[in-house]
Formats: structure tokens, C-alpha cells, sequence
């Protein structure tokens, strides 16, 4: 295939202007004519990402975070910036990167309709004016720690929480970074999964009555399998970088 077609598929699914403003979806690097025949998907594009690109022989990376999303002040050769640039152009890879466009998405495939889905729920829907977050409910209700425990099995990833010991039957999720979204959702749903929280977010929670579940935004690697999914049909080889979370916990 031609880099512009497999590009001009995804963005059937997730089009470029469904990114928010300050977001830099789209071809990061390379050239969209380029033959490709190996695919490496990855949350994110970094030196490690791209490195694993190359040692597999692909000729494209595919990526939830763009590279440019981060201020660049220069590409010298000397910093992971430069280098980034640098060894895609030498190895002919094309990087593209979807982020915002894919947390939005549309027809029920996006970011958070793969995450919601993953704790067995009905009535998905969008709960705000961007179309980013959902909201559901539980085809069974459980407790507070019973969904937490879940979360943890599921995505196998460590959990903190705040609130109280309760029953859960409606749930809200914004994989990555959601936590401000907690206002509007008290009083909606029993309880909130999301991640890079902070203290005062806790304490809303405990304040209004709502479970908060923080969550690493490292969750957001399940878009690696599901793009492989979508591509499953195409004439490439879908490979996905499966790197571990930048945090050690």
C-alpha cells in the first residue's frame, strides 16, 4: 500500500478536523507516497518507538501522541528532538499520529468507547460538548471496590481511588488527562475513571459523592491493538510497540 491510502482509510474512522485547536494530528514526518508494507503502531512517538520501528523493518509509525504536540526549540542532532527527525528521514519512516482525532472518533469507535466497553456496560453515550468523554452503565452493578479491583484486572495497570465504599451502577471514563470533567459529572454517575489527578480533585470527589479513579494514561495503549484491528484487512503488516509505561510503579 501507499502511505496516503492507509492514512486516508484511518481517517474515515477519525478525521483530521475532529482534533481540538492546540492538537498536531496528522503526518508528522515523511513522505505520504512512500510504498509501505510494515506498519509498527504505538501510543506513543518517541526515540524508543521509532528505534523498534526500525529494528522490525517498517516503514511507517503510527501514534496516539504526536511528536510536535511537545514545544520544540531546535532539531539539532544532539537532543531526542533532532534525533527523533533525524533517524526517521535516514530509515524512511513516515510517522503519523492521530491523538484528539481518535479520542473523539465517531460511530462508537474511538478512545473511550474501546475503554468503556472493556467494563461490560450498555447506554454508552458522550457526556460532553466535545464528544470526548462517556458515560454508561454497568450490565451489573457492583461496589466501589469491585470496580476498582475490575479496572486493575482489565487493564492491568495500578489504581488509587477516593471516595466512599458504595454501589456502582452508572460509570463515566476519559482515558489520558480528564480530570477538570469531574464537576460536571457529579450528580450524573456513580463514578469517574480518569488519570492525571490531583489532591483537589480527590477531595471534590469525597465532597460531592462520587468515586474517582485514577487511572495512568498509559491506559490509552489499548489504541495500539485496536488500530491493528482496523487495519487487520489491509494488504501490510500490523506490528504494535507494546512498551512498558513511562512510570515505574
Amino acid at each position: 500500500m501507499i502511505a496516503y491510502e492507509i492514512i486516508n482509510y484511518l481517517e474515515n474512522y477519525f478525521p483530521l478536523n475532529l482534533q481540538q485547536p492546540w492538537d498536531k494530528c496528522g503526518v508528522q514526518i515523511g513522505d505520504i507516497h512512500q510504498d509501505i508494507n510494515k506498519v509498527m503502531i504505538s501510543l506513543n512517538a518517541d526515540l524508543q518507538s521509532l528505534q523498534l520501528a526500525i529494528d522490525n523493518d517498517c516503514q511507517m509509525l503510527i501514534t496516539h501522541h504526536p511528536f510536535f504536540l511537545e514545544k520544540i526549540d531546535n532539531l539539532s542532532f544532539d537532543n531526542h528532538h533532532g534525533k527523533f527527525v533525524q533517524l526517521a528521514i535516514i530509515n524512511n519512516i513516515i510517522v503519523y499520529s492521530l491523538h484528539t482525532c481518535l479520542d473523539q472518533g465517531k460511530d462508537g469507535i474511538s478512545m473511550n468507547d474501546w475503554l468503556i466497553n472493556e467494563l461490560d456496560v450498555h447506554d454508552v453515550k458522550c457526556y460532553d460538548d466535545i464528544k470526548v468523554g462517556k458515560q454508561a452503565i454497568l450490565n451489573v452493578p457492583c461496589s466501589t471496590s469491585q470496580l476498582v479491583s475490575k479496572i486493575k484486572d482489565k487493564f492491568n495497570l495500578p489504581v488509587k481511588y477516593a471516595g466512599k465504599e458504595k454501589m456502582i451502577s452508572s460509570i463515566a471514563i476519559c482515558g489520558g488527562s480528564g480530570a477538570e470533567d469531574i464537576e460536571q459529572l457529579a450528580g450524573k454517575v456513580d463514578a469517574y475513571i480518569t488519570g492525571d489527578t490531583k489532591h483537589r480533585h480527590a477531595k471534590y470527589a469525597i465532597d460531592h459523592d462520587i468515586v474517582l479513579i485514577d487511572v495512568p494514561h498509559h491506559i490509552e495503549v489499548i489504541m495500539e491493538k485496536k488500530l491493528k484491528e482496523l487495519l487487520k484487512n489491509k494488504n501490510i503488516e500490523v506490528l504494535t510497540a507494546n512498551i512498558n509505561d513511562y512510570y515505574i510503579y
